[in-house]
């Protein structure tokens, strides 16, 4: 008798959480915190003979099925509050979070930049990337001269990373493979060398090193990896000032009002969110505060280009942009458009049009993300805005070979090519350059093969220099 009452209870239980995941699946109630970080979706498969036989639609059904469960980001956060409390583990991998001393968190490849690791993903030793790094320095002062010559000023922006602002807890060197070998950070290369080339650039990172001893605020929180909000607030005011210097105007300044401590707020805790836990992690209160402008009427409201990568968005995210600039579009990670509704991507825009309508072209990167060459935005815009020499026009030869060196510097400045590349390197016994050639080979002759290959023509004649030859 009391073996039948368990059975009938258990069964009891097992059909209602059954049924209470399927009406929260197919009702959305109650609703829940959706879960941080990346996650690929898993579609529903569509049955046929071929999938069943091969058992694929079995397995892609359970991987839909699965990311689909009602209250399935409770689930997981009970789960990850579970390791955490009693193993001190979680399932965010490595290659997402780093976990320092005093429990500070910081992102792997900030660690890996810090002990001069980090360039490998872009070069096989240091001599090739500070080549590069010359190279794109030599490109950014041609385009700060072609645009200066149209009154519009570029200029770098050095943007601060945790690792230097906040070494006392970064982890110990667990990678010591090349320790015995010369080392370079694209952080102090690029300071110097636009100095020796008069690239204008404005040092937000040294900036930070020189007030972190007398600040009455935190420069980066405990668990996220970009500038608190409040130093980013603090960042904007100076990049403003320094904008009104550059170009020889008078702007709209910041207002900033007063502050208050509160607990963590987007995104400074934006590692700990990755997570996933039910409970917050023990770490101070911040200070925030709210950004106006001075109002003032003769200030000039200058266009804006913005090229850069994710710590943007905590100055974009609190400030009045509209109040400030006449327009300031984001081409994040020059790929994608934010703050222009006309467009999605960069590749949508005519160059020439948006670059020759600017006031001030501003190129937004952090000390890790700075190897990147600028995602191959200097030698686009340099590409619309010189002419192409009628040699190179004409000589298809010489056409391609230039478009081989472009292919390559945008491999170069993508983690995931990079990977691959070292990976097919080491199966082949190539080295990374020769490697690096032949991919970029391939995918400009595949290109022409398949017809899509971009060939120069004659540019229509407009009121701009855009009639000589150059790449539509």
């Amino acid at each position: 008798m009391m073996k039948n009452l368990t059975k009938t209870i258990l069964f009891a239980l097992t059909a209602v959480l059954l049924f209470a995941s399927m009406s929260q699946k197919w009702f959305g109630w109650p609703a829940l915190k959706p879960l941080k970080g990346v996650e690929n979706e898993q579609p529903k498969p569509v049955l046929n003979f071929q999938n069943y036989v091969e058992g694929s639609f079995q397995r892609q059904t359970e991987a839909h099925l699965k990311q689909h469960l009602g209250f399935r980001p409770t689930l997981i956060r009970l789960y990850n509050q579970y390791l955490w409390d009693f193993y001190g583990k979680t399932p965010v991998t490595e290659g997402q979070v780093t976990f320092g001393k005093d429990g500070w968190m910081y992102e792997p490849w900030v660690v890996a930049d810090h002990y001069q690791r980090q360039f490998r993903y872009f070069a096989s030793d240091s001599t090739q990337m500070a080549s590069l790094l010359t190279e794109e320095a030599e490109r950014l002062l041609q385009l700060q001269q072609t645009l200066e010559s149209s009154g519009i000023k570029l200029f770098v922006c050095l943007v601060p990373a945790k690792d230097l602002i906040c070494p006392e807890y970064l982890p110990e060197n667990q990678d010591t493979r090349f320790d015995n070998e010369p080392k370079i950070s694209a952080r102090f290369f690029n300071e110097e060398i636009y100095t020796q080339l008069g690239i204008n650039h404005l040092n937000l990172e040294q900036w930070f090193l020189q007030i972190k001893d007398t600040a009455d605020f935190m420069l980066f929180p405990k668990t996220g990896t970009h500038w608190s909000r409040y130093a980013a607030l603090q960042g904007a005011d100076t990049l403003i000032r320094y904008m009104e210097h550059l170009g020889d105007i008078n702007m709209r300044n910041l207002v900033i009002g007063p502050r208050e401590l509160d607990n963590a707020r987007d995104p400074d805790d934006d590692l700990e969110s990755l997570l996933n836990l039910i409970r917050p992690l023990p770490k101070p209160k911040y200070y925030y505060a709210n950004a106006t402008t001075d109002g003032d009427t003769t200030a000039m409201k200058p266009k804006i280009i913005v090229i850069g990568d994710s710590f943007w968005w905590t100055i974009a995210a609190q400030l009045p942009l509209g109040e400030i600039f006449s327009e300031s579009p984001y081409w994040y990670y020059n790929s994608t458009v934010y703050y222009d509704p006309r467009y999605n991507s960069v590749n949508e825009l005519d160059l020439t049009e948006e670059l020759l309508s600017s006031n001030f072209v501003v190129l937004f990167y952090c000390a890790t993300q700075q190897y990147r060459m600028n995602d191959g935005f200097t030698q686009k815009a340099l590409d619309a805005l010189v002419s192409v020499p009628d040699e190179m026009a004409f000589d298809s030869a010489a056409y391609i070979e230039r478009e081989i060196q472009k292919t390559i510097a945008r491999l170069l400045a993508d983690h995931n090519s990079m990977d691959m590349i070292r990976k097919k390197a080491e199966t082949n016994g190539f080295s990374i350059e020769k490697q690096l050639q032949a991919d970029a080979e391939w995918i400009i002759n595949y290109q022409i093969l398949q017809g899509t290959f971009n060939w120069p023509t004659r540019k229509k004649e407009t009121n701009t220099k855009s009639e000589d030859y150059g790449i539509q």
